[in-house]
């Protein structure tokens, strides 16, 4: 019996995706891949009714799935690999087709999606060439308030990077997308640090819960850019 239910809601999602279905048929259905032979579809419901919505399923942690009954080893690590696989595809599309520095959109799609389902604080550079290109990226993992990046390291990699612009991001990631006094003050300071190296900082973007900023483009932090 059950075997048939799936197979009606795989035909179902084959005949229009998952744009007709809510959110509890589409994880019931994503549920059938790693809990075999049992019905899905109270799971699903115990974990909406737990969690809220599925986007809160899918950032809940190994251990808050695992407590629910029904839900093994199996279901929590695929649960909570969906937005990692997300992740790894929305910046591998916009990298493979290569980053311009003159793409905005797409440079701040790129840092929006490389911080997706981030629980802690996170800093990330971004290296450009002479021509715009983004060449290379590195990440500094912080802890649920804060990051502090350090700036010996991120001048380091630059010049190792051969970069002749730069873009910094962080995140908060249960905060809203608005510089605090450090945020300023720190990127004040990196600018004159990379300055002083022939490096320009072109930008600073950071990403919230209401989504994301560019310092620059805000117009209110022009004496920095």
């Amino acid at each position: 019996m059950h075997e048939n239910h799936r197979a009606r809601v795989r035909e179902r999602y084959f005949a229009g995706g998952f744009e007709n279905m809510d959110d509890r048929a589409v994880l019931e259905m994503l549920l059938f891949y790693c809990i075999p032979r049992k019905d899905t579809n109270p799971v699903a419901k115990l974990l909406l009714d737990t969690f809220g919505s599925l986007s809160g399923v899918l950032e809940a942690s190994p251990d808050d799935l695992r407590s629910l009954k029904g839900i093994g080893d199996n279901a929590a690590a695929f649960l909570t690999m969906l937005p990692q696989v997300c992740k790894r595809y929305m910046t591998g599309t916009l990298t493979e087709k290569s980053l311009w520095l003159d793409d905005s959109d797409s440079v701040s799609q790129f840092i929006k999606s490389s911080f997706l389902a981030e629980k802690n604080e996170k800093f990330m550079l971004l290296c450009f060439d002479g021509a715009g290109r983004l060449t290379n990226t590195s990440e500094t993992q912080g802890e649920k308030g804060q990051v502090i990046p350090d700036f010996t390291d991120l001048l380091d990699f630059s010049k190792r990077c051969r970069a002749k612009t730069v873009i910094i991001a962080h995140n908060h990631p249960d905060g809203v997308a608005s510089p605090s006094r450090d945020d300023v003050t720190s990127t004040e300071s990196l600018i004159s640090a990379f300055k002083k190296n022939g490096i320009i900082l072109a930008d600073h973007f950071i990403a919230g819960v209401d989504g994301i900023l560019s310092m620059r483009s805000t117009g209110r932090f022009n004496s920095l850019f």
